[in-house]
């Protein structure tokens, strides 16, 4: 090759990767690397129940193509999210090998945000602004939801593509523009029906744009497309009728059905949007907020028309005003605190306004961004800080954990004292020095990451410690069992049983006994038991199951094939029992702890009593004497004297002929330790 043959292959390839691109590549990776490495340290799945819900819904998609928890019945969530993390939870043998692997996916698909930030940024302002808005986007905390099963890394990323379709359908208004628009708006909804908010978006902006550029005419196209959306969706929906099918909210939003029947905006609704719109700030750390009220005054004032921007900032105000009120109205019946993460898709708006801003000069724009600001600063004077900075809060709300560590009138002065220091930065430093807001905020943003991180890990490891414990989740499986059935009784956490059915593939059935509920499984059919200790359906029909699970304050007649003791949990242990068919309950224990311990009054009820003794192994603590009932009459003392253990008997009474219940009462004054509690019948 001839030295003019090789400069000529450098030209060719230079305008087609471009070191602002590679730059963005650079940052995609290293993201991804670093997003993966800090989910190292938290414990997955975390957050109850959706992690498990994602997780088993991708296993079933991959295992045998349909959206299903194993074989129990469940509304629709989500599409793409299963599909991407079901694939290696599924090909991989080992659960949390396929659990490592789904994290990679999901730091790679929330970091490549970062492209559609910067493509659009391009289109604003050079491409090193563009550049520092995608860094700025891969620095927040909400990037730690890539460290979990949860839809929230797809969402960052298809949303922002599908904003940056509306814009561009906004600033070259086609019929083509507008189909692409929608199918990425599909794409959003597919991962999590809340991008549905991008539809009436659309029309809002538009109505934006139209104002913002004094034509009325740049409306015709949308109409046009809008009678066309009419015209298909008369059609799809008589194709479901005549086929057989239904119309209904259940069917259109599956899970997400209670949100679309909500109605009404009372008081606590509408303080939940005000406080979302607080939020907003928080997330952009408040001068991205002014610098996107700038930008929103410079375009409605006309002093600058640039179309690109017109339609930006057209696309930011209205979705921004959307998803605020339906994350608002979603969070004041299904939260009851502000949900930060479902705002998150704002995230690349706030640092491509930004930047913009920056790279044009600044403009201050007081008309606007004084009001703006004022707004923010009462905000922060008056939201409850319990709504942003709890340990509940956590999962919701990572920015803004930091406040967690203080006092509430502390987290009150500092949060007030950042939305000032959050103006002054904006008004203050002349225009050429306007760069600096963009380093403190990606300070900020980096802190508020680095604490997040810090204290997800430590909130995710007790919570598996408290619902789990340290040892290995997977004990069904590693016991070899297969077609189990778990009898949820309501008395351990629901988190417990969350995540005991995500990690054990041999659960294939869950069963409830009434009145017990959980959100998770979604639905589950429910048992009661009869006098004689069987499992009857809402059917009256006996439960026949071959191997069952049921917690320590249940003894099913049969064989105990697997146990799984409380260990260092605060949730009661497991056993599997191969069952006598149908499955009979022999008793049932309520009022100890899952250690085994009691005090007060705790109580035995044997089903199907016959003659027989109830034995009790006692470990003395107080020194107590423990008077034992039955039928509220006191039949025998049991005195276990401080640091032994005593197995004491209790007989059952004259009448127990096999026919109805026995119920045993403990009366302690003091404190006492139980281990073995189990029925003998008498020979």
């Amino acid at each position: 090759m001839t030295g003019s043959e090789t400069a000529t292959g450098r030209s060719a390839l230079g305008p087609l990767i471009s070191r602002p691109a590679l730059a963005v590549a650079g940052l995609v990776v290293a993201s991804t690397v670093i997003r993966f490495a800090a989910a190292q340290a938290f414990t997955t799945p975390w957050i109850a129940p959706d992690e498990m819900v994602y997780g088993m819904l991708g296993d079933g998609l991959w295992s045998h193509g349909t959206l299903t928890l194993r074989t129990f019945a469940s509304p629709y969530y989500s599409l793409l999210t299963p599909a991407l993390i079901g694939a290696p939870l599924t090909a991989l043998d080992d659960l949390a090998d396929g659990v490592q692997w789904a994290r990679v996916l999901q730091a790679l698909a929330m970091s490549l945000v970062a492209v559609p930030t910067y493509v659009w940024g391009r289109r604003l302002t050079s491409p090193w602004w563009a550049v520092a808005a995608a860094a700025l986007v891969l620095v927040a905390p909400a990037l730690h939801y890539a460290g979990f099963l949860m839809t929230e890394p797809l969402t960052l990323t298809v949303v922002a593509v599908a904003l940056l379709m509306l814009a561009r359908a906004l600033e070259e208004p086609t019929m083509w523009r507008y189909g692409v628009f929608v199918a990425w708006a599909t794409a959003a909804a597919a991962v999590r029906l809340q991008a549905l908010v991008l539809l009436p978006a659309f029309l809002l902006a538009a109505v934006v744009d139209s104002v913002a550029a004094r034509d009325g005419r740049r409306l015709r196209p949308l109409l046009w497309f809008g009678a066309l959306a009419a015209a298909a969706t008369v059609i799809v929906g008589g194709a479901i009728l005549a086929t057989g099918g239904e119309l209904s909210t259940r069917r259109l939003l599956g899970a997400y059905t209670p949100v679309g029947q909500a109605s009404g905006v009372s008081g606590d609704r509408f303080a939940e949007i005000a406080w979302h719109a607080f939020d907003v700030s928080v997330i952009g750390l408040g001068v991205t907020v002014l610098a996107l009220a700038a930008l929103t005054w410079v375009v409605l004032a006309r002093h600058d028309t640039d179309p690109a921007l017109r339609a930006f900032v057209s696309t930011s105000v209205a979705y921004a005003f959307l998803l605020v009120v339906q994350v608002g109205l979603f969070a004041a019946t299904f939260v009851g605190s502000v949900a930060e993460r479902y705002l998150i898709s704002l995230l690349p708006l706030l640092a491509i306004g930004l930047c913009t801003w920056i790279a044009r000069g600044a403009p201050r724009a007081l008309w606007l961004a004084v009001p703006v600001w004022a707004a923010m600063i009462a905000g922060a004077g008056l939201v409850p800080i319990g709504q942003l900075a709890s340990p509940e809060t956590l999962p919701n709300a990572p920015t803004s954990a930091v406040l967690t560590a203080l006092g509430d009138t502390t987290a009150r002065a500092a949060l007030v004292a950042g939305v000032v220091a959050a103006g002054v930065l904006f008004l203050v430093p002349p225009r050429r020095f306007a760069w600096v807001a963009a380093v403190a905020v990606a300070l900020g943003l980096g802190l508020s990451t680095f604490d997040s991180g810090r204290r997800i890990a430590d909130a995710s490891a007790h919570e598996q410690r408290v619902a789990v414990g340290s040892a290995a989740p997977e004990w069904l499986d590693d016991a070899g069992l297969h077609d189990a059935t778990l009898l949820d009784t309501g008395d351990r956490l629901w988190t417990a049983t969350a995540r005991t059915i995500f990690w054990n593939r041999a659960i294939r059935d869950v069963v409830r006994l009434a009145p017990a509920t959980a959100p998770f499984p979604p639905v589950v059919e429910s048992v009661g038991i009869d006098a004689e200790g069987v499992l009857r359906t809402a059917s009256g029909a006996p439960l026949d199951r071959p191997i069952v699970v049921a917690p320590s304050t249940v003894s099913i007649v049969g064989e105990k094939v697997a146990e799984r003791q409380a260990g260092d949990s605060e949730a009661y242990g497991l056993a599997a029992w191969r069952a006598d068919r149908p499955v009979r309950v022999q008793l049932r224990t309520e009022g100890f702890l899952p250690n085994g311990d009691f005090t007060g009054t705790a109580r035995v009820t044997v089903y199907g009593c016959r003659p027989g003794t109830l034995g009790i192994t006692i470990l003395g603590k107080s020194g107590d004497p423990i008077e034992a009932r039955i039928a509220g009459i006191d039949v025998q003392t049991l005195v276990t004297a401080n640091g032994q253990a005593v197995t004491h008997r209790i007989p059952t009474p004259p009448y127990a002929d096999g026919t109805d219940v026995c119920v045993f009462e403990l009366v302690n004054p003091g404190y006492a330790g139980s281990t073995a509690i189990f029925f003998t019948p008498r020979p």
